[in-house]
């Protein structure tokens, strides 16, 4: 099944977070991501929290090397009163996500994480495993949330087939290389 990010009236094509929404069942959800957003972050954990008993992200590098970095580029939004205080909301609910012991996250280095994965392994049987494979980021824009310039495309399918278990290898791999990293080495 193909899955875009394009909000409107004559796009026929489901959301990523439509997808999320609809087929999560108990198991382990592993993440590969460029990018991620703090809503869609708190969006995620709201959805999956009490459904999902393992979580593993691959975060790209979150950390600039820049004298000066500038918050308003990283955020992305309206910066409105309404709006900051959402922010400050969903914040506090990605950090509070982010603590719970079934979650772990790392990042790789001296490399980037560009790859795009989503991975839920059901704890029972693998006819509801499933993978999301493309172009969207764990962003509002990329997984359709809100209206972005950008266009994603991503391919959804069940976890009972070769492509399933090759993306969980190399996920695995992923996971378990020396440059793998959930505690920022390099400065």
């Amino acid at each position: 099944m193909l899955l875009d990010n394009e909000i409107n009236a004559t796009n026929q094509t489901i959301k990523v977070h439509e997808w999320l929404s609809k087929y999560i069942e108990d198991g382990v959800l592993d993440v590969v991501t460029g990018y991620f957003t703090i809503g869609a972050l708190a969006f995620l954990a709201k959805i999956t929290n009490e459904k999902i008993g393992k979580f593993r992200f691959v975060l790209g590098d979150i950390v600039s090397t820049e004298d000066k970095l500038n918050a308003l580029d990283l955020l992305n939004e309206n910066l409105g009163i309404d709006n900051m205080l959402k922010l400050n909301r969903l914040a506090k609910e990605a950090v509070a996500f982010l603590e719970l012991e079934k979650v772990e996250c790392k990042t790789l280095e001296p490399n980037f994480c560009h790859a795009k994965v989503y991975l839920k392994t059901a704890n029972v049987q693998d006819a509801l495993n499933y993978f999301i494979l493309g172009s969207s980021n764990l962003t509002e824009a990329g997984i359709g949330l809100k209206k972005a310039s950008n266009v994603e495309l991503n391919l959804a399918e069940t976890g009972n087939n070769n492509q399933y278990k090759e993306l969980l290898d190399w996920f695995n791999d992923l996971w378990n290389r020396p440059q793998a990293h959930s505690k920022k080495t390099l400065i």
